[in-house]
């Protein structure tokens, strides 16, 4: 187990671009907040000898080994300690800072004792505390003297989280972002995150919030290589790469002032200015956790992907019957659940799992501290079941009379004449692209599935859409290729969404509280948006 969440740096691709980023001259002060086996300060000594370094370490026996290696090296100053809560950092952080240069690779999702975590919460109020990369970027801002330069190797998902929403607005108001390079985590011995890529940020600390604010910001992303790092570095090639500019402040007035870096002006311009979103339209939500799976779910058949482990249920044991919260007190006390992901888009092909709905379990549900009995007004309504796990493509599908589990966001629209148009759009390319640019880690949630941008279009669209939805059910039912009409919907979705920053055309279905333009000629809706 690597107990400090440590990967050390052994590119020297990485290295290389860092130090370029870094810009020494002689005789700065430098800082490493997570010195490791000491690669960057190699790299620096290589580049800047005269260079003043202090480094840092939580794990006593790296800084053994580094006070070794550096013996007799005078500008080297090393310090077993907790950079997150060092007591001499936070005087030169109330100092407003003292180092010229700051460089690390700090380490990722530490595990902070209870006690530690309570400390962190009180010292970094406001701020998400069980990232330690996180935390570590903002205390280094806070030692970083006003016009200093900083260069980490993080997670990317700082940069779209809602849980870093704070983080972002730090960085954006108090310092100058010039450079964020998108890496695939494969480039990092040793890690190899499937939920994100890393990325490589270097910053200025900022004289001003309104030089921040009017500072640009370039992104680059779409390396391949590890040694495409160098074209990088030394500008070459760049257009094999995707490179965007975007003023910080636009950035901070962006929803939950993420980085939408994955998709095109379009698409965030649909994103940070909607007039309409599916949360405005339709409840978005997760659904039950029994705190035990094995113990309280079946399924139908070994041939159930994911079933492993999990035993079937017998036949006789079966409820279809059951629409109700309360528990069944017969045998026959298993109904059907809505659970992962799909092979199908649209229609699911019957039940695969089941769920114990006896009076002992639903008690269990409802009381035991690791069960979750969330949502349950929802449980049995018509809707739609869409997999919190990403795949290459989305698959959502129709939920009806089931349970469905906490791998499911269920999407249930205010107004029913809506459940086909969202099944159609969910099951898009442009709800794919706009879903992976809101939160592009590998998997979804109700809170970003309540954020996407979408278009209500006039009648005729709609049922339009309705139809071929309907057609779609036909031809699954009949294990029929959809792929046609599913293209047709993709062009259709696309001539609606092209519309969008223009505002709303006369006769589109607009909640009331967010319309700039005519009612909608649909008719008296009950949307309860009033």
């Amino acid at each position: 187990m690597n107990l400090y969440c440590s990967y050390y740096t052994k590119s020297r691709y990485i290295t290389q671009y860092m130090l370029d980023r870094l810009s020494l001259a002689p005789g700065q002060l430098v800082f490493e907040p997570s010195a490791g086996d000491g690669v960057f300060i190699d790299e620096i000594l290589e580049k800047e000898p005269s260079v003043r370094i202090v480094a840092y370490d939580l794990n006593p026996e790296a800084i053994g080994i580094l006070g070794k290696k550096y013996r007799g090296v005078e500008n080297i100053k090393l310090r077993q300690a907790d950079t997150l809560l060092d007591s001499t950092l936070d005087q030169l952080a109330r100092k407003g800072g003292v180092f010229d240069r700051i460089i690390g690779n700090p380490p990722n999702g530490a595990w902070q004792d209870y006690d530690k975590r309570k400390v962190l919460k009180e010292k970094y109020q406001g701020f998400y505390v069980k990232e330690t990369y996180a935390l570590f970027l903002l205390r280094c801002v806070s030692v970083l003297k006003k016009g200093g330069i900083l260069t980490f190797i993080v997670p990317d998902t700082f940069l779209f989280l809602h849980r870093h929403t704070s983080l972002r607005r730090f960085l954006l108001q108090n310092t100058e972002l010039q450079e964020i390079l998108i890496i695939p985590s494969k480039f990092f011995p040793g890690v190899s995150f499937g939920y994100s890529n890393l990325c490589i940020i270097t910053l200025k600390k900022s004289e001003s919030v309104d030089t921040a604010l009017n500072n640009e910001v370039t992104t680059i992303e779409g390396l391949i290589e590890e040694s495409q790092m160098d074209d990088i570095r030394l500008r070459n090639n760049l257009g094999d790469f995707s490179v965007e500019t975007i003023k910080q402040n636009e950035i901070l007035k962006s929803a939950s002032s993420a980085f939408l870096i994955k998709s095109d002006a379009r698409i965030r311009n649909l994103i940070n200015h909607p007039t309409c979103t599916v949360g405005d339209i339709a409840y978005c939500v997760t659904g039950i956790y029994t705190g035990d799976n094995r113990r309280f779910i079946r399924v139908s058949s070994k041939t159930v992907r994911g079933s492993k482990d999990y035993d079937v249920v017998p036949a006789d044991r079966i409820n279809y019957e059951h629409r109700s919260l309360e528990g069944i007190s017969g045998h026959n006390c298993f109904i059907p659940l809505t659970k992962g992901t799909s092979e199908n888009k649209y229609l699911r092909e019957g039940f695969s799992w089941y769920i114990d709905w006896s009076v002992a379990a639903v008690e269990h549900y409802k009381t035991d501290p690791k069960a979750r009995f969330q949502n349950p007004q929802f449980y049995f309504q018509r809707g739609i079941a869409l997999p919190m796990v990403k795949s290459r493509r989305i698959s959502a599908t129709l939920m009806d009379n089931s349970v469905f589990d906490q791998s499911i966001v269920g999407v249930f629209p205010k107004d029913e004449r809506l459940l086909h148009y969202l099944l159609g759009f969910l099951n898009s390319q442009i709800a794919r692209t706009i879903l992976l640019t809101i939160n592009p880690t590998a998997n979804n949630s109700a809170n970003y599935v309540k954020k996407m941008p979408i278009v209500i279009p006039p009648i005729d669209v709609l049922e339009e859409v309705d139809e071929l939805v309907k057609d779609i059910f036909e031809r699954v039912r009949k294990k029929q290729s959809i792929d046609a009409i599913q293209t047709e919907l993709d062009g259709i979705f696309e001539d609606i969404f092209e519309q969008e920053p223009m505002g709303p055309a006369k006769g589109l279905l607009i909640p009331r509280r967010m319309s700039k333009g005519p009612e909608s000629t649909l008719g008296p809706l009950p949307l309860p948006f009033h």
